[in-house]
């Protein structure tokens, strides 16, 4: 079994156009990529931006005629540059070649449930990618994953702000943390932070919930790995979030938006430790 991967290189005037042109080819999947890599971090709401050039990707059966489909293409004045036939993988365990158990700072590591956990990991967070963000392996998560694994949650509550996988909140409990709220805008990342709370173990200390659910109330430790924009937007809510003495940690936040986001907190906060990785910050600032 294989498919037939037909690629047109377009601008973001022709994209529309181009993609109802493969699915009416029959596709199986029209994706858009960006071949310059040049990543949109913070669209506007309401929006879906596009780049001035971009590659549009369809996926046909392997019976289909793919000729006939690039000259039909060709002959509407679209340039197909390229098509490959891809061959039939086991795309379920094909992650695992890239997803490996991690180690984050001394204690903390994150162990997909195909292995084994090392016998280095004093805690291990039990993890598979899944369809909401947070593996542990973009900056922005291991930078906060650092942090945590450097502190002590010993009986602390924790907020959770953006939860996704729940990686954050489920690392908090493990690592002795009373209970953990999480929240997130996507209801598949409730469900993915539920579903891994339960293979963890840590089911009956962590609730998850969307935005409209949330009755805020004070935590020892909030931890919110957004971006610079939503975490602005909802800085006096976080910071009511925190009890006396407590703890913020911000990540998602670009090296360049330090100032803009730290402005918004400062009459409130004191920011007492940054770490930077890959032009993305995670700050740390105390309620005072």
């Amino acid at each position: 079994m294989h498919w037939h991967k037909v690629t047109i290189a377009a601008n973001a005037s022709e994209a529309d156009h181009i993609e109802s042109l493969f699915w009416d080819k029959g596709a199986l999947s029209v994706t858009l990529t960006d071949p310059a890599d040049s990543p949109i971090y913070e669209p506007e709401p309401g929006t879906t931006p596009l780049w001035s050039a971009l590659e549009i990707c369809g996926l046909f059966e392997q019976d289909c005629d793919v000729t006939s489909i690039v000259a039909e293409f060709e002959v509407l004045g679209h340039f197909v540059n390229q098509v490959e036939t891809l061959a039939e993988r086991v795309w379920e365990r094909e992650w695992l070649s890239q997803f490996q158990p991690m180690p984050f700072g001394q204690r903390l590591w994150i162990v997909p449930t195909e292995f084994e956990v090392p016998e280095a990991a004093e805690v291990a967070v039990r993890l598979d990618p899944g369809l909401a963000f947070g593996t542990g392996t973009h900056a922005t998560t291991a930078l906060i994953l650092e942090w945590m694994d450097g502190h002590d949650f010993k009986a602390r509550s924790v907020l959770d702000y953006g939860c996704g996988s729940g990686i954050l909140a489920i690392a908090a409990l493990l690592l002795g943390a009373s209970h953990c709220q999480g929240v997130d805008l996507d209801p598949q990342a409730i469900c993915a932070t539920e579903d891994n709370a339960e293979v963890n173990g840590v089911g009956d200390r962590l609730q998850a919930v969307l935005p409209a659910q949330f009755e805020p109330k004070t935590y020892d430790v909030v931890l919110a790995n957004i971006l610079a924009e939503p975490i602005i937007a909802m800085a006096q809510q976080l910071i009511e979030c925190l009890a006396p003495e407590g703890i913020l940690v911000l990540s998602g936040i670009m090296s360049s938006q330090q100032e803009m986001v730290e402005a918004h907190f400062c009459d409130d906060l004191q920011f007492i430790d940054q770490f930077e990785r890959e032009g993305w910050l995670c700050l740390v600032a105390r309620r005072c």
